[in-house]
């Protein structure tokens, strides 16, 4: 598509690389406000946004390059610091959450309750990241006669589904769900486990309009994952949600004993 917004001499601005600025550009500023109204300092906000950026990058970086070893074998070093083209949104999710858990630590903040902030706002990134992915011409769609099937780029003539969009799109729908659920939670940790769920489920579906080569069951590997993130996110709210010890009932002003 156009995997290029601008180039001056030997200077561009890759739209992948763009949609992923501004992805974390918003959320610093979305969570910087919201941060006060969970009493937390928005200063240490941004560090942790900053923290779990570069990690989060790094591990995505790496898990790609783990999952095509058969590539990047004898060379997975020099690959890693001369390419950064290849990227999973697993390895950034899971390394972002790491960085944060070490982060809060350091910080002695709350992790669980720092994570239900910026829950929603990784979910946005993700929509930012898919739309990067369209606009540069990777991680496309299955072949499809559909009205809206798109080529990949310009000189294709196969149209696929725009998977990278429908990612996008649900991306979206989680950020807004978790902002709607984030002042209801029934627990601290919540949005973030809930995130894991929704993400599983999203992924699991999109998988089956992506491009890629199925396993056992006809499933990809990405979707058996996801499938067991979403079995383990969804356990882990019924068991936390059993565990918590319940509340007194309230004695209405005269009651009789």
């Amino acid at each position: 598509m156009y995997p290029e917004i601008f180039r001056i001499g030997n200077f561009a601005i890759h739209s992948y690389g763009l949609m992923i600025a501004i992805a974390v550009l918003v959320a610093a500023i979305a969570i910087y406000r919201e941060a006060p109204r969970e009493g937390i300092n928005p200063d240490h906000v941004l560090e942790s946004v900053i923290a779990s950026t570069i990690v989060g990058l790094l591990g995505s970086r790496i898990l790609y390059m783990f999952l095509n070893w058969e590539f990047y074998s004898g060379r997975f070093f020099r690959s890693f610091f001369t390419q950064f083209e290849g990227l999973s949104f697993y390895g950034a999710m899971f390394g972002g959450v790491i960085a944060l858990y070490f982060w809060s630590a350091w910080r002695k903040i709350n992790f669980l309750k720092m994570a239900d902030l910026l829950a929603p706002y990784l979910a946005l990134g993700y929509a930012f990241g898919r739309i990067g992915c369209f606009l540069n011409g990777c991680c496309y769609g299955k072949e499809s006669t559909l009205p809206w099937a798109l080529p990949v780029n310009m000189a294709d003539t196969v149209l696929r589904h725009p998977v990278q969009l429908y990612a996008a799109l649900g991306g979206i729908i989680i950020f807004i769900i978790l902002k709607l659920l984030r002042p209801r939670r029934p627990f601290v940790g919540f949005i973030l486990i809930a995130l894991f769920a929704l993400y599983g489920l999203l992924r699991f579906i999109t998988e089956f309009f992506r491009y890629g080569i199925p396993g056992w069951l006809n499933l990809t590997t990405a979707q058996w994952f996801s499938l067991s993130l979403l079995f383990a996110s969804l356990a882990a709210i019924v068991l936390i949600n059993y565990l918590q010890p319940a509340e007194p009932v309230k004695k209405r002003k005269g009651s009789r004993r």
